[in-house]
């Protein structure tokens, strides 16, 4: 195992009715006046938005309201927010929403303490922001899957070629994240399972590095996959199934916690999301769905590609999935069936031709996924690498 330092600067508070220590605890990081950022406005149907005006009305605090953040959210929505922000002598940022709300309020947080545009702080798919400081920040999080709640990573749209970029620094981390299960009750049953292929993605793209001996990261990471793939259908089956909600939004923080399964091991961008950032900016595709659709072929793709990486695949086969085959080939190929089987069964799409993706983009595409260099840490991907990928996915 490799050395480390592991640090999660952010404090969550988990369970029903976790709102109650929303004022007081936005006081007591500093806090007086709020810039209170959210989506569509969906917070204000389901009562998270009375809950928190009556927190802030409890604690004195002051606020302005940042609405209508898109997904895939764009470098605008982030600049806006920061004029927001100054303009109102604001000094902290509440997020109340999913991973996109979540992202642009990084953005902001940076920005405001940066004098120059917020979009010199992005970098391409790895390496720490020239951040040097940020605005506290918290997070109400009412769709898990993206992860942001708990980790110190933001993914804006930048640009007339809609090119995903990424902010990356400790201290965008929250100062805190209020996580009640209850409050994904009511997420579109499409967008939930989204975001479970997004987890699942997440905790996957941590676990296939060479084997560095890091058991401890592994075999806890084996254990939260299992948790993703036995409780989203329990969703599916009963969206207000509480114990599923609440391991399916605690499996999202913890899966990118410090990103504590990747911790000791060899890092690199993740090829998954570098390569599903450019369906998603393209099409305006929701992540996790481009997740669910690139898996099993980039899988199959490393299998063939790196035979020598074969026994992380049947591992994953025999500790997640309880696949009992001696011969690892055999044991991996299996491995990714049931995967897609999975995928099938939470109603993601069948391959990219079905989510609506054209044939005749996929040259492009591979091409704009390793405009930053090449992806991948098991094999080498490059753009030729990406599009053989990227049409097994479109076949399925």
């Amino acid at each position: 195992m490799n050395n480390f330092i592991y640090s999660i600067p952010t404090t969550a508070y988990f369970g029903k009715g976790q709102i109650k220590v929303l004022g007081e605890t936005i006081k007591a990081h500093g806090g007086s006046r709020v810039l209170l950022a959210y989506g569509g406005g969906s917070i204000k149907k389901n009562g998270i938005y009375d809950a928190i005006i009556e927190q802030f009305e409890k604690a004195g605090l002051a606020h302005v309201e940042l609405s209508g953040i898109q997904p895939n959210p764009r470098i605008e929505s982030a600049e806006e927010g920061i004029e927001l922000y100054c303009k109102n002598n604001c000094d902290f940022i509440l997020a109340v929403a999913g991973g996109s709300t979540l992202d642009a309020c990084k953005a902001i947080a940076a920005g405001v303490k940066y004098d120059g545009p917020v979009g010199d702080l992005f970098v391409g798919e790895s390496g720490l922001s020239d951040i040097r400081a940020a605005a506290p920040l918290a997070t109400i999080l009412t769709m898990a899957g993206t992860g942001s709640e708990m980790d110190m990573g933001a993914v804006i749209t930048v640009g007339e070629d809609h090119k995903k970029k990424v902010l990356m620094h400790p201290l965008v981390n929250p100062r805190f994240s209020i996580l009640d299960p209850e409050y994904t009750y009511t997420v579109l049953e499409y967008h939930s399972m989204a975001g479970v292929a997004d987890i699942l993605c997440h905790l996957m793209e941590q676990y296939f590095t060479p084997d560095v001996g890091a058991k401890v990261q592994d075999r806890m990471n084996e254990g939260v996959m299992k948790v993703v793939l036995e409780d989203a259908p329990k969703i599916l089956a009963n969206p207000k199934d509480y114990d599923a909600r609440a391991n399916i939004m605690w499996a999202s923080s913890m899966a990118l916690a410090g990103f504590q399964f990747l911790i000791g091991k060899p890092t690199s961008p993740f090829p998954l999301h570098g390569m599903g950032h450019e369906l998603s900016s393209r099409y305006d595709m929701t992540q996790g769905v481009t997740l669910a659709l690139l898996t099993p072929a980039w899988m199959r793709h490393t299998m063939s590609a790196a035979p020598e990486h074969l026994p992380l695949f049947a591992r994953f086969a025999r500790n997640v999935l309880d696949i009992h085959e001696e011969d690892d080939a055999k044991a991996a190929e299996e491995a990714v069936r049931q995967l897609q089987e999975f995928y099938s069964a939470i109603k993601m799409p069948a391959n990219l031709r079905e989510a609506g993706v054209k044939e005749e983009d996929l040259e492009i595409i591979a091409g704009k996924a390793v405009e930053n260099g090449n992806l991948g840490i098991l094999s080498p991907i490059g753009k030729v690498e990406v599009l053989q990928i990227l049409r097994t996915a479109f076949i399925g």
